[in-house]
């Protein structure tokens, strides 16, 4: 299986820029965010990415059956 970072869907730099902004509106730094994380947070976040890029994937290779509407 391929890694999602080989053939992104959505570019690295636009959810980085997302990301960034999401912080700035609640007044999040990403220093301050990342040294709150205990290193059990920080697993299950890549534990999380890791299942979530699989499942890009997966939809990517077999999309699903479009419904036509009648």
């Amino acid at each position: 299986m391929s890694k999602s970072s080989d053939n992104p869907i959505i570019p690295n730099t636009v959810i980085d820029l997302l990301v960034s902004d999401i912080f700035r509106k609640n007044g999040i730094s990403l220093d301050k965010a990342k040294g709150n994380l205990s290193e059990e947070q920080k697993q299950m976040l890549k534990d999380l990415i890791k299942d979530l890029s699989q499942q890009v994937d997966s939809f990517v290779k077999n999309p699903p059956n479009e419904k036509k509407i009648d």
